[in-house]
């Protein structure tokens, strides 16, 4: 029999505030994923950090208060927790949404009622593409999905998710899983990028720049689960699917 697997899911970015949300995650075996959290946490350990959050490394806040300056310090952290996500994962998987996008595509179609808003909208395009994968090694019965709890619209999502039927996502909070931190990490770097992206100054050069930040986990396999819903794709998906008109 194949071994148990575990898929877990953090979002970044709020519909109301930001203009990129993304939902972020890894399948792995749960021997894996067993083995991931003893390395993780031996990694925060050696810095005497507790549980990572993302927008406190970014920040230099928190536990991180003091590592504004301290660049070596700071990529070599990041280097063994990418090394340890590297080594312990099987696949990554995002959905990224330009929330100016849905919104202009929500205003002519029927959108929000057809696949949820946009934390529903990312969370259940993950689960379709864990899916997928799933199918392909024959462990759709052995597969769990987990998402960090907390965020806007989990009703929305959990209810466009019980449609699609497929999977079910369970929630649980960051202290019950340290494979969200690593979801919160690759959430938040993805969304950082496109969002930078989207700026006006935006060059080829700092293009290139934002490709570097994410090269590391880039480096991990995600192919047929990655992905950018801009204006033209929605638009395409309401076309495509008869999604009526307001």
């Amino acid at each position: 029999m194949s071994p148990g697997y575990a898929a877990y899911f953090d979002a970044s970015g709020h519909p109301d505030q930001q203009k990129v949300m993304t939902v972020a995650g890894f399948v792995s075996t749960m021997k894996k994923w067993t083995r991931f959290d003893l390395e993780w946490n031996a990694v925060l350990k050696d810095e005497g950090i507790h549980i990572f959050h993302m927008t406190d490394f970014a920040s230099s806040q928190g536990e991180f208060l003091g590592w504004k300056r301290e660049s070596d310090r700071r990529r070599v952290f990041i280097e063994r927790l990418v090394q340890c996500l590297r080594k312990n994962v099987n696949k990554a998987f995002r959905t990224s949404l330009l929330i100016d996008d849905f919104n202009e595509v929500n205003a002519v179609f029927r959108l929000e009622e057809t696949m949820g808003r946009p934390y529903a909208v990312c969370g259940t395009l993950c689960l379709y593409s864990v899916g997928v994968w799933a199918k392909g090694k024959n462990a759709e019965g052995q597969l769990r999905c987990y998402f960090e709890d907390g965020d806007k619209d989990k009703e929305n999502f959990e209810t466009r998710a019980k449609a699609w039927g497929k999977f079910t996502p369970m929630f649980m909070s960051k202290e019950q899983a340290v494979a969200f931190q690593a979801c919160d990490f690759s959430g938040w770097k993805y969304r950082t990028s496109i969002t930078n992206s989207l700026a006006d100054d935006h060059t080829p050069e700092k293009g290139l720049r934002l490709l570097e930040s994410v090269a590391a986990l880039r480096a991990i396999p995600s192919k047929g689960g990655a992905g950018v819903l801009n204006r033209d794709s929605l638009f395409a998906f309401c076309r495509l699917f008869d999604v009526a008109p307001r």
